[in-house]
C-alpha cells in the first residue's frame, strides 16, 4: 500500500502489511517481566488524576514477612513539560501557516482586518495609491446568520498548503504513537513492581475533559489506565473497576471513618486514627481493599475491616508510602536536569465561586430534599452504612 509521508523522498512511502492470526510479538525482556509479575502475590489500587497517577500495593496475605507497602506516582518532569511546550508551539505555528496559506489563495473570501482597513483609509486620505493586500486578516465573508458564503471544502488550496497538511498529519501521528508507547512503558513498570492484580475507580474521563480540557492530553490518564488493563491481562491478572458512588474512596480513611474532602483538598487528615498522607495515595491504598468478588463496578464494596487490619500491621511502612513515592517508575526517576515540578493548584472559575450541586467524579452524590433542592451532605453514605 502507498502512504503519504511528507519527510520521505517524493512525499510517499510504500509498505506491505502482513496479518498474523495469533498473539502479538513481545520481546524476551517483556515476557520475562510478565512471568515475574504473575508470581507476585500482591494486591494494589490505582487512583487516576488529572496531573498524576498514583499506585499503592500490599502483600496479598497482609503478612509483613512477605513484603511492605509500596507506592508509585507518575508525574510530569521538567524535561517532559518542556518537550510538550515545544511541541505545542510547533503545532500552533503549523496552524498559523495553514491559515495564512488558505487566506492568500482565497483572498476574495476574506475581508480586511481593522488594522488593514485603517491603513487603507490613511492612504486614501493622503491621496496615495491603494496597496494590494496579499493576506487579508479579517473575518470570512458570511451571510447574516454567520454561515460562510462559500464552503471551506470549495476553497483553492496550493501545493504548499498540501505539504503543510501532510507535515501536520505526520507530526500528529508521531505524537499519538509516542503517547501510546509511553503509556505501555509506564504500565509495564507499574505491573513489574505492584503486580497484575489492581483496582481502579470507574471514572468517566469525558467529565474531566469538560472541566480541564486539553490539560489531560499531557498526562493522558485514560490512556495509562487502558494500558494498565491490557498489561494486567497479559500478565495473568486483571484490572478491576469499582464505582465511585458505592466506594467513595477519596472520602474514606483506612480505619473505616469517613473523611469528607472537597476536590481542592489534596491532603488526607483523619481525626479518628491520625493518618496523614496524600489524598491520591490514600485513595489508591483503599482501592486495593475493594471486594474482588464484584462482577460489576456498581456492586463493588470496600472491605473496611481488612483495610484497618492492614493499617495496623503496616503502621510505619504505610505512613511512609502514603506520604511519598517509595518505588519510582518511569517519568519519576530523578536525573541530571530532571527535577520534579511542584504541582500547582488548578481551579476553574465555578469551583472558586463555591461548591456545585452536581457531584464531581471523586465526590459523593449530593442529597436532595423533597423539593429537589440540595440538602446537607450526610456524614456517611447510605450505601456504606453496613460496612
Amino acid at each position: 500500500m502507498r502512504r503519504r509521508k511528507a519527510s520521505a523522498p517524493g512525499g510517499w512511502v510504500y509498505e506491505a502489511h502482513l496479518m498474523v492470526l495469533g498473539p502479538g510479538y513481545s520481546s524476551p525482556a517483556v515476557r520475562e517481566m510478565r512471568q515475574r509479575s504473575a508470581m507476585l502475590e500482591r494486591i494494589g489500587g490505582v487512583d487516576g488524576n488529572v496531573s498524576n497517577l498514583s499506585v499503592v500495593s500490599f502483600p496479598a496475605s497482609l503478612d509483613p514477612v512477605e513484603g511492605a507497602p509500596e507506592s508509585s506516582e507518575i508525574v510530569l518532569m521538567n524535561e517532559e513539560r518542556a518537550r510538550l511546550e515545544k511541541e505545542a508551539k510547533k503545532q500552533r505555528g503549523r496552524a498559523r501557516a495553514l491559515e495564512r496559506s488558505r487566506r492568500a489563495t482565497n483572498t476574495a473570501q476574506y475581508g480586511l482586518s481593522k488594522r488593514q482597513a485603517k491603513r487603507a483609509e490613511r492612504r486614501t486620505a493622503k491621496g496615495l495609491k491603494p496597496k494590494a493586500v496579499t493576506v487579508p486578516g479579517g473575518a470570512r465573508d458570511a451571510r447574516s446568520n454567520g454561515v460562510p458564503k462559500q464552503a471551506f471544502h470549495r476553497d483553492r488550496l496550493s501545493n504548499g498548503y498540501q505539504g503543510l497538511r501532510a507535515h501536520q498529519a505526520e507530526a500528529a501521528a508521531s505524537t499519538a504513537e509516542y503517547r501510546r508507547h509511553r503509556a505501555r512503558a509506564v504500565a509495564r513498570d507499574i505491573i513489574a513492581v505492584h503486580g497484575p492484580h489492581l483496582t481502579v475507580e470507574d471514572c468517566d474521563i469525558r467529565t474531566w475533559y469538560r472541566l480541564w480540557g486539553k490539560r489531560l492530553s499531557q498526562t493522558t490518564p485514560g490512556m495509562l489506565i487502558s494500558a494498565l488493563e491490557t498489561g494486567c491481562k497479559a500478565a495473568g491478572g486483571r484490572l478491576m473497576r469499582a464505582s465511585t458512588w458505592s466506594t467513595a474512596l477519596s472520602q474514606h480513611c483506612l480505619c473505616g471513618e469517613r473523611v469528607t474532602k472537597a476536590l481542592q483538598d489534596r491532603e488526607h487528615k483523619c481525626i479518628a486514627c491520625g493518618l496523614v498522607g496524600k489524598r491520591d495515595l490514600v485513595s489508591a491504598a483503599l482501592a486495593a481493599f475493594v471486594d474482588p468478588a464484584a462482577a460489576d463496578p456498581s456492586t463493588a464494596r470496600l472491605d473496611s475491616a481488612r483495610s484497618r487490619h492492614a493499617q495496623i500491621i503496616f503502621s510505619e511502612g504505610l505512613e511512609e508510602a502514603l506520604r511519598e513515592s517509595t518505588t519510582p517508575c518511569q517519568n519519576t526517576l530523578p536525573s541530571a536536569g530532571r527535577v520534579a515540578v511542584p504541582r500547582q493548584r488548578v481551579t476553574s472559575a465555578h469551583r472558586i465561586a463555591g461548591r456545585r450541586d452536581r457531584a464531581t467524579p471523586d465526590e459523593p452524590r449530593p442529597v436532595r430534599d423533597h423539593a429537589g433542592k440540595p440538602g446537607p451532605r450526610p456524614a456517611c453514605s447510605p450505601r456504606l452504612t453496613l460496612w
